[in-house]
Parts: structure tokens; C-alpha cells; sequence
């Protein structure tokens, strides 16, 4: 972790803070890391969803 991802840590989390919305805090972490490396994040973790700042393609659970 560096300051960058710390910023972007505290952008995410007053984002979702002022929407009324709550994810777990490592993913908010991870949604920092790939903000801070340009990233679009794989996963099956649909809070991910609600994470204005990244781009991110949720897979099907089944």
C-alpha cells in the first residue's frame, strides 16, 4: 500500500458512504488497488456493483 491507494481508499469510502451503502472494508481496499492501477476487476463479489470508481465485470455464480 502507498498514499495513492490510500487516497483512493478514502474516495471509494465517502463515495459509498454518501449513497447509504456499505461493503466489506478489504474490498473497498481491493477496489483501491485496481482504481490505482487502472484495472478492470474480475470477480463474483457483486458488492463490487455498487463501486462507481472501477470498472468491473461480475461472474455468474453458477
Amino acid at each position: 500500500m502507498n498514499a495513492d491507494v490510500a487516497r483512493k481508499y478514502a474516495a471509494i469510502y465517502l463515495s459509498l458512504q454518501k449513497k447509504g451503502t456499505k461493503i466489506p472494508i478489504n474490498d473497498v481496499w481491493i477496489a483501491a488497488s485496481c482504481m490505482e492501477v487502472g484495472g478492470r476487476l474480475l470477480t463474483r463479489d457483486k458488492h463490487f456493483d455498487v463501486v462507481d470508481q472501477i470498472e468491473t465485470i461480475i461472474l455468474g455464480t453458477g
